[in-house]
């Protein structure tokens, strides 16, 4: 992948960071509700798992170029929207659902972004694991650039991060239009834009490996969105600090992320795979645990949530290399993109139950607690299903 298309995915993955730091603390800043932020967060992701199988098939049949730019420019509308809304001293209710729809569009957009690039990578790669670690660093990059932008330019309004984010995805909307780097698709004329067929569905659940790695998903992405959406209120009532210290959440998880990209190559070469990623579940899962105990001292809650984030990384490299390995390109964007609606399935209802269940002390570490246990059963199933096959020399382990 070449360095235009790297950079192009950095400023629209650290445009949707920034929204994602602005929007809870913005929501927060205005309700100072855990229930209120919970149910921002959940309508956030409802419109990603009901548009994401769409963004997928349109990928498959348009090709990157076109629905890149239909997303940046929606994207960019929203912004401004939120930003006029806010003019005029809205009600709380009115910024929760405001702050919960533009989220939504940054998420389906996030997953559009990445979704395409996995696309350009199984279209021209020669190297998939190198190209797929390059994926998840400047995934993690963007966590760190986002909300330092947003901690820093945070006390002069909503507004003006709203504006910047907006002419960021201008810029990139404005560069994939007129680049010639973005590769064409190499898909049947036959194809249509319609939900994942049912074979999609049959394929996904006919290879075990990928219904694993769905599980794991389901867990990690729990854990994170109970992390993203109650982290502001309990930096507000636990740890009393400012609520724009809410950057630093997503800034020490995107060092260590990033800090694990580049780990991650010399690991690799030295251990299999599959030893790898159980080593990153093991690493997660004591880094998870031991967070949960430390909810009222910033230091450590940071310290521990950017090394499960790390962990994740590594796991989360496993399961996408498999991924492009196992799909057939023709179908690899529709068949990510339903896989990206299960993962991410999870979010509404970690969302709802905030809402509905999040305010008594005690709840979110029970959550938090079942949201590992997932993850910890997905692990363990991808290391029984593997073992068979890396015993009988199959050819979708990937390479070290």
């Amino acid at each position: 992948m070449n360095r235009t298309l790297s950079g192009l995915l950095l400023l629209v993955l650290s445009a949707d960071a920034l929204l994602l730091f602005l929007l809870p603390v913005m929501v927060y800043a205005y309700t100072s509700s855990l229930s209120w932020s919970g149910l921002a967060y959940a309508m956030a992701w409802l419109p990603r798992i009901l548009v994401t199988p769409l963004v997928g098939a349109s990928i498959d049949q348009w090709g990157v170029r076109r629905v890149s730019v239909v997303a940046d420019l929606v994207k960019l509308a929203g912004c401004l929207y939120v930003a006029q809304s806010l003019v005029t001293m809205p009600s709380a209710l009115t910024v929760t659902l405001c702050a919960g729809l533009l989220n939504g569009l940054v998420a389906i957009g996030n997953a559009q972004s990445l979704i395409a690039y996995e696309k350009m990578i199984a279209l021209v790669s020669c190297d998939v694991d190198r190209d797929v670690n390059m994926l998840c660093r400047i995934d993690q990059l963007a966590m760190i650039l986002g909300p330092l932008l947003g901690f820093i330019v945070y006390g002069t309004s909503a507004t003006t991060l709203l504006v910047v984010a907006a002419c960021l995805y201008a810029v990139n909307a404005g560069c994939y239009y007129f680049s010639h780097s973005v590769p064409s698709n190499a898909i049947s004329r036959e194809a249509t834009v319609s939900i994942p067929a049912v074979s999609s569905l049959r394929l996904i659940w006919l290879t075990p490996l990928l219904v694993s790695s769905v599980i794991v998903a389901l867990g990690n992405n729990a854990f994170d969105g109970l992390v993203e959406a109650s982290a502001v209120s309990l930096i507000d009532r636990a740890m009393q600090l400012p609520i724009q210290y809410f950057a630093f959440v997503d800034i020490c998880a995107g060092v260590c992320g990033v800090a694990a990209t580049l780990l991650y190559p010399r690991l690799s070469s030295s251990m299999s795979p599959l030893r790898l990623f159980t080593w990153a579940a093991v690493f997660t899962s004591v880094a998870s645990a031991s967070m949960i105990l430390s909810q009222t001292f910033l230091p450590g809650f940071l310290t521990l949530y950017a090394l499960n984030i790390a962990g994740k990384v590594f796991m989360g490299n496993f399961c996408r290399s498999l991924r492009i390995r196992l799909v057939p390109v023709g179908r690899l964007a529709r068949v990510s993109s339903l896989i990206v609606l299960m993962n991410q399935s999870v979010l509404p209802l970690v969302g709802m139950a905030l809402y509905l269940f999040g305010e008594p002390p005690g709840r979110l570490s029970a959550m938090m607690l079942a949201a590992l246990s997932v993850t910890v059963l997905g692990a363990w199933l991808i290391r029984s299903q593997m073992h068979p096959l890396l015993t009988s020399e199959a050819k979708i382990v990937p390479p070290s």
